[in-house]
């Protein structure tokens, strides 16, 4: 069955004809998603029973905004395109039936040979050049999401319709007799019996201080681009040649980087020796970049492992189930940190050791029998023994803050620093004898999906400052890096003195005196001045500073909710940002009382749907959060 667009105008009333319909609000990965999880329960929840389901985005059904095909070439994912899927196969865990498919790597090689039909002209180029192993254009990844919604619709069962509403839902009431009404910017709206938000990244109003740094922009006639999209910021207003202060250097740093240089006229090439080179155009600006950490994610692993990734956790699958057995509350810290350090511990030597046993000075037995009994200081004084380098050990505490010792009495020659901290990560990306850094992605892909089963057994702010602080910085530290292209690109603009690093812990300050900012970090004492600074990061969730009229309207009438942590015993509370949702996705109202009919998914809720793809042949969070979502809206709806 194919989509068909809804008339847009007076409100269609889905009750009257007998049809029961659901609005799921946002038709990016996670409301497509969504749709074919109901697509695959309908014939088993709602059997015969006539269904209409209703996307509703001012952006096209599939990319949504972020994976919009008419942006840049220079904007590339950050996972290979054999990681990433929307097909949930057989791995996942849920009730509801299994649905197998290529991931982007597989569709692509089957478009460019002709087994799939032809993607728009424009993107030719990029379906050819789109390997296993390659980080694909995000305007392809949209061309996969558009034929994704069209094969799931395709297949949907006759009883069950699939249409889209272009425009943005700025508002929703309910009815006397239940029914919702959505509510559109063009004044028109759609009445359904449930409404599913997929909302995915929002943005958000000014707070603290880049509510300070853009009142002191208006003052000085200065420029302050705050967190936000940066393949859809304007970023005319960045003159040629300016000095640009920039906040972050995650991957929306990457893309700006991409865009103020090579997307101004800027080319890369190859020297003599192999070394890539920047050649200016002159309309590039001079990056002025600093972060906490002070440095790039590390670079997405592309090793070769020697061995086969173990199934499972060597400790903490038993340990978590003696955890979780037991009565007491959890401590992150105390209870969880020990475990995942010392399983990341073994994941890296037991690669390590068959990867590059020279050197080690013990065989691979004698260590993992040392090492499985061994307390925390036991295991450090057997690694030094058994691992004589440090440079081939694995250190934590290094990996998290490698900036955490270095001073260095300028800018220069903290430069100088920074870009041999970068040519080191490059070279240890491409050693294949480095496999075991790739071991422990692995083993970290592994807890991302085991940690969440002791969430509810922690205190709050372990949850808060630990599992959703700590925890996720260093699982993104590892798995969600640049591409090592990127890293090599930004070496070369170091090289070429387009981008100038401030170092780890970087603060800045408004000079009402010079009407500048100035910027500094931990590792060196210069502060240049700018007169642009840009946050360059997407915001953080919030509903209660979301810019999002319908989220903002929820939040208003008291029908959404902030998801928040507090703890009695301790006086602890905190609050998430993320939009509150019961075990099944259901709004959480003011009351505290679960809405029958309003539902939220997604990584911005209080279920935590982690990423809108997913590896394959893995039991991902974001299809089990589907499929609990989908099976509770079909079984709720109401009856003829």
């Amino acid at each position: 069955m194919s989509m068909t667009p809804d008339p847009i105008g007076s409100s269609t009333t889905a009750h009257t004809r007998g049809t029961a319909r659901v609005a799921v609000i946002g038709a990016g990965p996670v409301g497509v998603g969504v749709v074919e999880r109901l697509l695959a329960n309908a014939p088993l929840l709602t059997p015969g029973r006539p269904v209409e389901i209703v996307l509703v985005d001012p952006y096209p059904a599939g990319p949504g905004r972020i994976w919009r095909e008419g942006q840049s070439p220079l904007m590339r994912m950050n996972s290979f395109a054999k990681d990433v899927t929307l097909f949930p196969g057989d791995a996942v865990r849920c009730e509801g039936p299994a649905h197998p498919g290529p991931s982007l790597a597989a569709w692509a090689a089957a478009t460019a040979t002709g087994l799939l039909p032809p993607v728009d002209p424009r993107l030719r180029t990029d379906v050819r050049e789109t390997g296993p192993d390659s980080f694909a254009t995000r305007r392809l990844q949209g061309a996969y999401l558009s034929w994704f919604l069209g094969e799931v619709t395709r297949a949907a069962p006759p009883e069950v319709r699939v249409t889209v509403r272009e425009g943005r839902a700025v508002a929703l009431t309910q009815d006397p007799d239940g029914v919702q009404r959505v509510r559109l910017a063009d004044g028109s709206s759609l009445d359904a019996h449930t409404v599913v938000l997929a909302l995915g990244h929002l943005d958000a109003r000014p707070r603290g201080e880049e509510v300070a740094a853009a009142e002191f922009a208006a003052e000085h006639g200065l420029t302050y681009l705050p967190p936000g999209f940066v393949a859809e910021t304007d970023l005319s207003a960045v003159p040629p040649g300016a000095d640009v202060l920039v906040r972050g250097m995650g991957l929306a740093f990457f893309d700006l980087m991409a865009l103020l240089t090579q997307g101004r006229g800027g080319r890369f090439t190859r020297g003599g020796g192999g070394d890539l080179r920047y050649v200016p155009s002159g309309s590039e600006p001079r990056l002025l970049v600093g972060s906490r950490r002070g440095l790039p994610y590390r670079c997405k692993p592309t090793h070769r492992l020697a061995l086969e990734p173990e199934p499972k956790l060597r400790y903490f699958t038993e340990a978590a189930a003696e955890l979780l057995a037991g009565p007491e509350v959890l401590d992150f810290q105390r209870d969880i940190w020990p475990i995942i350090r010392k399983d990341l511990s073994h994941a890296y030597y037991r690669e390590l050791f068959a990867a590059d046993p020279h050197h080690t000075t013990v065989s691979w037995r004698e260590f993992e029998e040392r090492h499985a009994v061994a307390t925390p200081e036991e295991v450090e004084r057997l690694v030094a023994a058994a691992v004589p380098d440090p440079a081939r050990r694995f250190d934590l505490d290094a990996l998290r803050a490698p900036l955490r010792h270095a001073a260095f009495g300028s800018a220069d020659a903290f430069g100088t620093h920074f870009s041999a901290l970068l040519e080191h990560e490059l070279r240890r990306c491409a050693d294949p004898a480095r496999s075991a850094d790739t071991a422990v992605y692995r083993a970290l892909l592994l807890f991302f999906e085991q940690l969440p089963r002791l969430r509810a057994r922690l205190d709050a702010r372990s949850r808060a400052e630990e599992l959703d602080g700590a925890w996720l910085s260093l699982f993104n530290l590892v798995a969600s890096g640049p591409p090592a292209f990127r890293v090599e690109e930004l070496l070369a603009l170091c090289r070429a003195g387009v981008v100038r690093p401030l170092g780890s812990g970087m603060r800045v300050r408004l000079d009402r005196s010079a009407g500048r900012y100035r910027a500094g970090g931990a590792n060196h004492p210069d502060e240049p001045a700018a007169a642009v600074l840009i946050d360059a990061r997407v915001p953080d969730p919030t509903v209660t500073g979301t810019a999002d009229p319908l989220l903002a309207s929820l939040h208003a009438t008291g029908a959404a909710t902030e998801e928040t942590l507090s703890d009695p015993a301790t006086g602890y509370r905190t609050s998430t940002g993320r939009i509150a949702v019961d075990g099944q996705g259901r709004l959480v109202g003011a009351d505290g009382r679960a809405h029958p009919a309003l539902f939220a998914l997604g990584w911005n809720t209080s279920l935590r749907g982690a990423r809108a793809f997913a590896i394959p042949g893995t039991n991902a969070a974001a299809f089990r959060h589907g499929d609990l979502v989908a099976r509770a809206v079909l079984t709720g709806l109401p009856a003829n």
